[in-house]
């Protein structure tokens, strides 16, 4: 598919989080001058050029000013929080989008949008073993879900009002190394590494259900080729299209360690009425031209294994 629009300068709010080191990297590679900002320097020589807002944060004219400085062709917006108290989720999930649009409305600049959605956002749209579709209704069934929801709609009002392109990629469940601690797979990858040589009792919830999963480097890759194409605007999942079983994740993860490991549930993480298998529908990626590669699980379950090692020996 050709196109004619061509990055070259990118502003990644939530650069220094999980999703996005793994972008920043990806962009770089490419050779576009990427940008991050946060409230205070990080002192993270990570190879993009930072923009600290200072005091005032996302409310004051810093961030209009950071907006003038990079004039990006592009923002990606990956800040956000997937914990917290429903005000706390909607301080970040909602109010860090509106102040966003506030700012481009302020300084009349109209890069391309590019918006991380998620699946929660489907909620009780989801059907067991189906894959979801964008157009699916969408009905949250928790607070994040609801936040991140909001922020869609108003990423998707701002373009309809202003003629802004925007995008918004419902990302599914993506895995690697830094994944966010509340998760389960590096909860268990950490309660693996903290047993003895010789092994110990894992704890868990339910890992017979089937989830879609995606190698980070290829969200990271395709959110760069999806925010590098015009015709990629209003909704697009961003997912394997494949379920995998979190169970047999967890077996590479304890055949990794080399120890013997006892699985024991623990009622206090099983969830209920959840669906046995989430998984996404891919068409509209392929339609666009950016397929998912498959999912190497063997060869991310490594990466993570080795990031939870090397964290243990720095902590020791």
């Amino acid at each position: 598919m050709t196109h004619s629009l061509s990055l070259r300068n990118v502003l990644v709010t939530g650069g220094k989080g999980f999703i996005g080191r793994s972008l920043v990297g990806a962009l770089r590679r490419r050779g576009v001058a990427t940008w991050t900002i946060s409230r205070w320097p990080s002192g993270d020589p990570d190879g993009a050029r930072e923009i600290a807002l200072g005091e005032d944060g996302w409310d004051g004219s810093g961030l209009d000013r950071a907006l003038e400085t990079v004039a990006p062709d592009c923002i990606v917006h990956l800040a956000g929080s997937a914990k917290g108290s429903a005000a706390e989720l909607a301080a970040v999930n909602v109010g860090l989008m509106q102040s966003l649009l506030d700012a481009l409305r302020r300084t009349g600049l109209r890069p391309r949008l590019v918006v991380a959605g998620s699946a929660a956002e489907y909620g009780a749209a989801i059907r067991d073993g189906e894959p979801v579709r964008e157009t699916a209704v969408c009905a949250p069934l928790s607070v994040y879900g609801a936040t991140k929801l909001a922020q869609t709609r108003a990423a998707l009002a701002f373009a309809e009002s202003t003629g802004a392109s925007a995008l918004v990629a419902r990302i599914f469940n993506p895995i690697g190394p830094g994944m966010p601690a509340h998760l389960a797979l590096p909860d268990f990858a950490r309660q693996i590494w903290a047993m003895p040589e010789g092994g110990g009792t894992l704890r868990v919830g339910d890992i017979d259900v089937r989830r879609d999963m995606i190698d980070v480097a290829h969200v990271a890759t395709l959110l760069g080729a999806l925010a590098d194409d015009p015709h990629a605007c209003g909704v697009v999942n961003l997912c394997s299209g494949r379920a995998v079983r979190l169970g047999d994740l967890v077996e590479m993860l304890i055949e990794r360690s080399g120890r013997k490991v006892v699985i024991e549930i623990d009622r206090s993480r099983l969830r209920g009425n959840e669906p046995r298998t989430i998984v996404g529908s891919v068409d509209r990626l392929a339609r666009l031209g950016h397929p998912p590669p498959p999912t190497d699980f063997p060869a991310v379950i490594a990466r993570v294994c080795r990031s939870t090692e090397e964290s243990r020996a720095q902590a020791s």
